[in-house]
């Protein structure tokens, strides 16, 4: 069986959390273990789309504090996301949902 396209799956695990919002670091360790991936490029691999969504409109920013563990590096900034309107009917346009 095929599995989806990973930027499917982060949208159907954002669309999850519903209004709650879920971590980007929390994403990433979903999709890398679904996936079979490992190691720094597939956790910025994970952050690219998240900023491609978040730039198109179809994701938004909940919540954002400095990354005092290191998961994707010290200081940098982790961000809780959920999908806002726009994604959820873009999710239900691409039979995602």
């Amino acid at each position: 069986m095929t599995k989806l396209h990973m930027k499917g799956r982060i949208l159907q695990l954002i669309n999850a959390e519903q209004d709650g919002g879920i971590w980007d670091w929390q994403i990433t360790d979903a999709v890398m273990g679904e996936y079979g991936l490992s190691g720094a490029y597939w956790r910025g691999n994970t952050r690219v789309t998240l900023t491609d969504l978040f730039s198109s409109g179809i994701i938004e920013s909940v919540e954002e504090k400095l990354d005092d563990q290191a998961y994707f590096g010290a200081g940098r900034v982790l961000f809780k996301f959920r999908l806002n309107d726009f994604g959820r009917q873009r999710m239900r346009d691409t039979a995602l949902v």
